[in-house]
């Protein structure tokens, strides 16, 4: 049999490779979302139990001359809180912290690194409950979050047919704000628009009180560290649906505007610009309203349907979109 390399099948369809291995979990009932979820799910008495896991690596994630150490550890805690918060009414409640590093990162690096961990662990009142430390080329940082519910988990499958699609706040703002960092470094004097797009990739935070408020209303619900336009097919494809989306009526920040003028740019950013961590997720018309008192920031921007398709408009015309994001393989 011929092997193929990962880069022809990509991370998804690497996922996908796993999960159809591992497809006998599906068989235990304890289970509330499995592998390819933001979270795995279980329940124990009548908790949800919710595990994720991410990881930052050295010159992929971050560069320790683009972001602070604190920067860097805040941003490792804050991603991985917006997998919990992609499953709704969850606490995230334990971190275990895994650290590759080479022998010569500095004492002072690592101190201020944990403080930025302490620092969002306790704004969410997690504990640091433990963790691993390993020699490595780059710094590689692998988190593990516990989070516990007691009420529904809100999975990316789920979407019905009519259902709106909503998102919350802007997008394409981390994506903007990396691009400037590759083009200009830290040697710009940055302006301020600048600086807030920049800060929205060296300080993303997690919506998880939006998450806490909305998810009892919800039929599927995921984060955006891919991307709207992977988050969007993601959800989709988990619930077996189609959707039509109208790319006006994304969301996009005045500061995005300001720095980049061309609409095309914006869109790009918007749609295909990762780790801008709003949740994405999917709501009966009926339920949309009061889902804005909720959350104003919600915005709502196509249409659940049947077609197992994902089309986009543009002023009600169909749209030819590709993706021409980044790939991990």
């Amino acid at each position: 049999m011929k092997s193929i390399n990962i880069s022809s099948i990509g991370e998804f369809g690497l996922i996908d490779m796993i999960k159809n291995q591992f497809a006998n979990v599906k068989d235990n009932k304890n289970i509330v979302a499995g592998i390819g979820d933001d979270s795995f799910c279980f329940k124990s008495g009548k908790n949800n139990v919710c595990i994720t896991k991410d990881m930052l690596i050295e010159d992929i994630h971050f560069k320790r001359n683009w972001a602070t150490p604190q920067e860097i550890g805040r941003k490792s805690i804050e991603v991985n809180v917006s997998d919990i918060a992609a499953m709704g009414d969850v606490k995230p409640k334990y971190a275990f912290i895994g650290l590759g590093l080479p022998p010569k990162t500095s004492e002072i690096f690592i101190k201020s690194l944990y403080r930025g961990f302490k620092k969002t662990c306790d704004k969410y009142k997690m504990i640091i409950a433990g963790g691993n430390i390993v020699k490595a080329d780059k710094i590689i940082i692998s988190i593990t979050i516990v989070g516990i519910g007691k009420k529904k988990v809100v999975k990316r499958m789920g979407a019905g047919v009519g259902d709106l699609i909503g998102v919350t706040n802007t997008f394409g703002n981390a994506g903007a704000g990396i691009t400037l960092l590759y083009k200009y470094g830290i040697e710009r004097k940055y302006n301020k628009y600048e600086r807030f797009l920049i800060s929205k990739q060296n300080n993303p935070k997690a919506r998880l009180k939006e998450a806490w408020k909305i998810s009892e209303y919800l039929t599927s619900l995921t984060d955006a560290s891919d991307g709207l336009y992977v988050s969007v097919g993601l959800l989709t494809k988990d619930s077996g649906k189609g959707a039509n989306v109208y790319i006006d009526r994304i969301p996009i920040s005045s500061n995005l505007k300001r720095v980049f003028t061309e609409y095309k740019k914006q869109l790009d950013f918007a749609l295909f610009g990762a780790e801008d961590y709003e949740l994405i997720f999917t709501v009966p018309v009926s339920k949309a309203k009061l889902l804005k008192k909720l959350v104003p920031q919600i915005s709502y921007i196509g249409k659940i349907n049947s077609s197992k398709k994902v089309k986009y408009f543009y002023n009600d015309k169909e749209q030819k979109v590709e993706y021409s994001g980044y790939k991990h393989f």
